[in-house]
């Protein structure tokens, strides 16, 4: 009724009608709602943010506690991209207006592991390589324990359960950024970027 001639959506490149995390959930019903609107639309699904995972999570911990915090055994590997990255991809596809209907998966360059990301953080950062490892176990008990008091607690422990025990790799991320000309940063750039000081 507004005219709308085209929805770009932020979803998730991995969501799923049953996935462990809510959010998640909540972007698989989102998209088919759009789908199914008939409204023009782009569903850009972009892989785990570098600021989230990285500046705030690994980082943020070290200079808080003097220690990064580690999902599980911090081995599963994962796909990251920075965010100031996925707004270049946005801006190229708001350019271009044949591109409607259409899923389009954002990743980076860097499929890591949790344990990776902390030792560059902790050499950018000048850290003493101290780690808290949250057991698989104790997050699947926390998980229900807390979200009728926190739901934000109880979806940052989903966050940390998926983190730790699914491997996401995006092999195929080179495809979106040569369509749209976006050279998504590393990992190791991203740590470079960060400031240093505590």
């Amino acid at each position: 009724n507004a005219k709308v001639r085209r929805l770009l959506y932020m979803s998730f490149r991995g969501m799923d009608s049953d996935a462990l995390v809510d959010i998640f959930r909540v972007k698989w019903y989102i998209e088919d709602a759009i789908r199914r609107s008939g409204v023009p639309h782009v569903m850009l699904r972009p892989s785990a943010f570098m600021d989230v995972w990285v500046d705030q999570l690994i980082a943020g911990d070290i200079r808080k506690k003097g220690k990064a915090t580690i999902f599980g055994d911090g081995t599963r590997v994962a796909n990251y991209v920075a965010g100031d990255d996925v707004a270049q991809f946005v801006q190229k596809i708001v350019a271009r207006e044949e591109i409607v209907n259409e899923a389009i998966e954002i990743g980076g360059p860097s499929d890591v592991s949790l344990n990776h990301i902390a030792t560059l953080v902790e050499r950018r950062l000048g850290s003493s390589g101290k780690r808290r490892h949250l057991p698989v176990p104790a997050m699947k008990l926390l998980r229900p324990l807390v979200k009728p008091f926190n739901e934000v607690g109880a979806r940052m422990v989903s966050l940390g359960l998926y983190a730790a025990t699914q491997s996401t790799p995006f092999p195929g991320w080179k495809a979106s950024a040569d369509r749209f000309g976006v050279s998504p940063r590393t990992i190791e750039q991203y740590v470079e970027s960060l400031d240093s000081r505590t």
